[in-house]
């Protein structure tokens, strides 16, 4: 429209060159460096784009070949069995083993010796660099082990349990999605474990009652899982766990989602008291 204008106006002068010089002061030339700026951000953006969709490509089919490995053959195993998920909150000191359960433990509970485990999930390295070795030679009852993979695309590598050790233990890998992703990134669970990452929200619990769910028990017990600052049941320190509790929420929607016929049941519980049905192995047994 100025421009419109400034014609209109040049039309009246008579000289060429004053309309020249009237047009260029009116009229500026635009500032082409800026063009250049945001044509080059634009590509940047373009090949920083590129780079991020063939990673996650990549990824997601490693994945799925990985988890067609792993865990297709767990699919339905345990129909009409009871599961015990054993993780390591102080209350796991007053657990009363249950009878013909099967037992799914975390990280540490290897160590605990009112149960032999069935499987055992463990990712983080960090913390278990001065047992590994002990988990690796954990026999359980025929004790199936996975390690996860949690940040290996990441910077983080000393979190990932090194190929060493899952060889020695002949351990499972799975993957999580445990993983800034240019900052969109959100944890969900996964309902075909075969061939998606488990959503892991901070915590092996997660990926661990997702392979439960898999497996479609009849019931699953919650066991020491207390989300609070009181450390563990081998008296050593935690970090305050209760920022663990709105992904609690969003599991017992996901559990009552896609597996509505298996019920979930917190044992003495701590944190999660409320959000499952109750147990209280201590009230139960004097009731009787």
């Amino acid at each position: 429209m100025k421009k419109f204008f400034v014609n209109v106006f040049c039309a009246f002068v008579p000289s060429k060159k004053m309309r020249g010089k009237i047009r260029s002061r009116m009229l500026p030339k635009p500032d082409t460096r800026n063009v250049e700026r945001v044509i080059n951000n634009v590509w940047a953006q373009k090949s920083e784009m590129e780079t991020w969709v063939n990673r996650n490509t990549e990824k997601k089919l490693s994945t799925a070949f990985l988890h067609q490995k792993t865990f297709l053959k767990f699919k339905g195993i345990n129909t009409g069995k009871d599961i015990v998920l054993i993780a390591t909150g102080p209350s796991l000191k007053k657990f009363i083993p249950i009878k013909n359960a099967v037992y799914i433990g975390v990280n540490h509970a290897f160590k605990c010796d009112k149960v032999k485990l069935d499987y055992l999930f463990a990712q983080d390295y960090l913390g278990l660099k001065d047992c590994i070795d002990l988990m690796n030679e954990y026999k359980g009852n025929n004790c199936v082990k996975f390690y996860g993979l949690t940040t290996e695309f990441d910077t983080q590598w000393d979190r990932v349990i090194p190929e060493s050790h899952a060889i020695k233990a002949n351990a499972l890998r799975y993957r999580t999605d445990w993983e800034e992703v240019s900052g969109n990134f959100k944890c969900r669970f996964a309902y075909d474990i075969s061939v998606q990452s488990l959503g892991c929200f901070g915590s092996v619990v997660f990926p661990a009652l997702q392979f439960a769910l898999w497996t479609n028990p009849r019931r699953i017990y919650i066991v020491g899982c207390d989300c609070n600052n009181g450390g563990h049941f081998d008296n050593t320190k935690s970090a305050d766990l209760s920022y663990l509790l709105k992904p609690w929420a969003e599991f017992k929607k996901f559990a009552r989602t896609y597996y509505p016929e298996t019920e979930i049941i917190s044992v003495n519980p701590v944190g999660l008291r409320g959000l499952f049905t109750d147990f209280e192995q201590e009230k139960e047994k004097h009731e009787v």
